[in-house]
């Protein structure tokens, strides 16, 4: 009877933990990064919650750690609720300060129960939000005044070292994305999706001046890295900026650093006249910029009739039967054209198939881009202290303890 009340005992823990698992499984959690002072809010999805009652959250360092103070929720709705982490309160901003990943619980104040268990959030401030600065043009000079510098505000010189470095943007996509909001003074913030996460692990430089001292909050840092602002050559940069922390988490993030030419306009592209190709082989247009050194050589590339042949965007033509087709290569904003009349031959009897080309690849439209960390919504499991592993070594002990209780029942009729 004994081992009978444990295995009884066993199954329904195991049935417990499962469905407090399941049962916060479908919470989305997503992030507004809304200053550059490291504050932010988290909104949950999924959540049941009335609407008649008061709710509270809690910011801790560990999935395991107590609260020790809650926050008024103000933001909810009968299955959402928004958390705004404010880095101007102290309990938060410790918080902050020290992990990349926090824990968010949610509780009902009225009934002083557990609504949302501690579930994983993001507290990394992603790298073009670290400062007061997006851009910044190569030559600016900065002042000694506070109002005249880059501003940090979860560190200061009490508290943490600055160094910096340059890293050229060579991206293409990147520099062309920035070049079209510059010119339509649109936000930069836009380019976080394309710009780099891998912090450079070394060549790190001293700040030429770094202030504000506040023991109290250890906010509020100002200063520069140098002035006037000087990148080794032409061309969009990356300035990183890291922080080393007494006894806080390393910070790291970065400023754009413009020191791009004018572009140079495009005044003509130019084909061949004629082209042939082989059935069974392939042919590589490239075009001819005037003048040379125009900044701009992306293009588009169309045939006119794809029965006979296509062309991809680097230009390669794939003849698909007997025939001629016009294919035509266009500037990027559309202004400059050129045309080849590209005629499919029969093989000839000496060939032995394969590929011939004509000279090299030209440039291609479009470009790609990542998920923006600053308002990118993504899935969490409630951090109940369950992972995949252990609801499977739950669902083993349930099948076992079932598998146990039928053979002690077994052996008990048998005798």
């Amino acid at each position: 009877m004994k081992k009978q009340k444990i295995l009884i005992s066993l199954i329904i823990f195991a049935f417990v933990l499962l469905i407090a698992t399941i049962s916060n499984a479908a919470v989305d959690v997503s992030r507004n990064i809304y200053s550059n002072n490291g504050s932010m809010k988290f909104s949950f999805t999924g959540l049941t919650l009335d609407t008649s009652h008061e709710y509270e959250f809690g910011l801790t360092k560990t999935a395991a750690a107590t609260v020790e103070k809650w926050f008024l929720i103000t933001e909810y709705t009968e299955n959402t609720a928004t958390v705004d982490v404010l880095t101007t309160t102290n309990e938060l901003r410790e918080v902050i300060n020290a992990v990349d990943t926090g824990y968010i619980t949610i509780k009902d104040k009225n009934e002083n129960s557990t609504v949302l268990e501690p579930t994983a959030v993001d507290l990394k401030t992603p790298f073009l939000r670290l400062t007061n600065y997006t851009v910044i043009q190569n030559g600016k000079e900065f002042g000694r005044n506070s109002e005249d510098t880059i501003q940090i505000a979860l560190r200061c010189a009490s508290n943490s070292s600055p160094y910096y470095q340059y890293e050229k943007i060579t991206d293409e996509a990147v520099i062309n994305k920035y070049k079209e909001l510059k010119s339509n003074n649109g936000d930069y913030l836009q380019l976080q999706n394309l710009l780099k996460q891998t912090v450079p692990t070394s060549n790190w430089q001293s700040w030429d001046y770094w202030n504000g001292y506040n023991s109290f909050t250890g906010m509020n840092g100002y200063g520069y890295t140098q002035s006037p602002i000087s990148v080794p050559d032409t061309g969009l940069y990356y300035m990183w900026l890291y922080f080393s922390g007494n006894n806080l988490k390393n910070v790291y993030g970065y400023i754009l650093v413009d020191n791009l030419q004018p572009d140079i306009a495009l005044d003509s592209i130019s084909l061949p006249k004629t082209k042939d190709v082989e059935l069974g082989k392939t042919l590589t247009l490239v075009p001819t910029f005037s003048p040379t050194t125009t900044t701009n050589k992306i293009v588009t590339w169309t045939s006119s009739d794809e029965t006979v042949a296509t062309v991809d965007n680097a230009g390669k033509i794939t003849p698909k039967k007997i025939g001629s087709t016009i294919i035509t290569v266009t500037s990027q904003d559309g202004n400059k054209k050129a045309t080849c009349t590209v005629t499919v031959v029969q093989a000839s009897s000496n060939s032995q198939g394969g590929s011939g080309s004509q000279g090299g690849t030209s440039g291609s439209s479009g470009t790609t881009g990542k998920s923006d960390p600053t308002t990118a919504t993504y899935k969490t499991l409630p951090n109940t202290g369950l992972s995949i592993a252990l609801i499977g070594s739950i669902l083993l002990v349930i099948v076992g303890g079932v598998a146990l209780l039928a053979k002690y029942h077994k052996y008990r009729d048998v005798k």
